[in-house]
């Protein structure tokens, strides 16, 4: 019984830490981050174990994630303590110093999409189906409101968060400019110097440089 107990411990915590995992890669996906949570419903585990072995379970429930409510009468009734993922808010916080983006009420799902999706290969249109707006519409929205284009927002990310790799780690040109959404590399050169007026490699250096002062 002592083995099942733990067996079913381990795999618990194994699975436990998938769903975390697989919640963090669901990067483009709407979820509501700060109210995630995985619920198994509380279980009641039939323990009749020695102090040692009960012990032992309890610690290694615990290790998994679970909090044990009782163990009275030779049961362990446990539940999955709530694990609370970071808001988009704090997500921002803890990648970039501050969101490139305004606060406007009615650009906030445009700006909610880009920012969970800049990385893929998204434009206009793909922006456009995802708030429920005609292309045009959004265009003309978006310019209006924030003097700047769908595209022009989506680049600007992209700009900001190579950026931040390329101060951060030592990832090569290359492989940031596939992390942030480019498939061609010289398009990524292109606008990177439209951006910053010089080349990511001059720029990093720069940068680096001025760190060190």
């Amino acid at each position: 019984m002592g083995k099942e107990a733990i067996g079913f411990c381990s795999t618990s915590s194994k699975h436990y830490k998938e769903e975390m995992r697989t919640a963090k890669r669901e990067k483009n996906k709407k979820v509501m981050m700060s109210k995630h949570r995985i619920e198994l419903g509380d279980a009641l585990l039939a323990t009749y174990l020695n102090p040692e072995t009960k012990n032992l379970l309890i610690k290694c429930l615990e290790t998994a994630g679970f909090y044990v409510n009782s163990t009275e009468n030779g049961l362990v009734s446990v539940h999955i303590k709530q694990e609370k993922l970071p808001t988009t808010t704090e997500s921002k916080k803890s990648n970039t110093p501050q969101s490139i983006f305004p606060s406007i009420p009615r650009l906030r799902e445009v700006f909610e999409f880009i920012e969970l999706n800049y990385y893929q290969s998204i434009r206009l249109k793909e922006v456009a189906q995802a708030v429920g707006y005609s292309s045009a519409y959004l265009t003309d929205l978006v310019r209006r409101l924030s003097g700047k284009t769908v595209n022009n927002w989506i680049i600007e990310r992209r700009i900001a968060e190579a950026s931040t790799l390329l101060l951060e780690t030592n990832y090569s040109v290359e492989q940031i400019a596939l992390d942030v959404g480019y498939q061609n590399i010289n398009h990524f050169y292109r606008q990177f110097r439209d951006f910053h007026q010089t080349t990511p490699q001059r720029w990093r250096k720069k940068q680096r440089s001025h760190a060190l002062l």
